[in-house]
This record gives structure tokens, C-alpha cells and sequence, in this order.
């Protein structure tokens, strides 16, 4: 495993209201960075960051998960922050550990409430 000094590395949390795209966007990221080489999607219970058989039934994340990229001499730790109030626990343990968030929402749906409380 290769080693990273400890400024090369970032624990970033995504977070959002549930069904924003928080997960297809942690695919993404993943698949560009050439961890990955297809696009899981979570109506087919196949992403990287919802493995639990729970969350590939419910098709939402229900716990903080977590994997790792690297970009350009980085090394990412990408936290997938669960969306639903249910499970604000996971939301809050992502956010503790992250040294920042992207915040994803939907661009029709405009502000909501999940938006407001983050």
C-alpha cells in the first residue's frame, strides 16, 4: 500500500437530502479516478459505497461508508453521508470525520429540507 504524508491526504463527506445523487456521485468519482471501471447505480443495489444488503433493498444509504481514491499524488477518502432524517447518526459521524463537504442537491428541486439543515 503506498504511503501518504499526512498533506496529501483529504477526507471529504458528501452530503444532501436523500435522493439527490450523493452516491452516483461517488461513483462517479471513483470511475474517473480509475478505481473502478463501470458506473454502479443504486436501483441496481451495485455502487461501491452501498454494499450493506439493507441499503441495496431500501436503495438508499442508511450508514456513513466509506472508500478511498487517489488524484494526483492525493490520496481522497470519499465519506457517502446518508440522506435520510432516519439516520442522521451516520450523516453527523461522516461530517465529524471530514475536513470538508460537498453539499449535492437537485437543481429543479431547489432548497429542501434536507438542504436547509445542513
Amino acid at each position: 500500500m503506498k504511503s501518504y504524508s499526512v498533506n496529501n491526504i483529504r477526507n471529504i463527506a458528501i452530503a444532501g437530502h436523500t435522493g439527490k445523487g450523493k452516491t452516483a456521485l461517488a461513483e462517479a468519482m471513483f470511475y474517473v479516478a480509475g478505481v473502478t471501471d463501470r458506473l454502479g447505480r443504486v436501483t441496481d443495489g451495485n455502487t461501491i459505497m452501498d454494499y450493506d444488503a439493507e441499503e441495496k433493498k431500501r436503495k438508499c444509504s442508511i450508514s456513513a461508508a466509506t472508500a478511498s481514491l487517489e488524484w494526483r499524488d492525493t490520496k481522497i477518502n470519499v465519506l457517502d453521508a446518508p440522506g435520510k432524517f432516519d439516520f442522521a447518526g451516520g450523516m453527523a459521524e461522516a461530517m465529524r470525520a471530514a475536513d470538508c463537504a460537498l453539499i449535492v442537491t437537485s437543481a429543479g428541486s431547489g432548497i429542501d429540507v434536507g438542504l436547509e439543515k445542513l
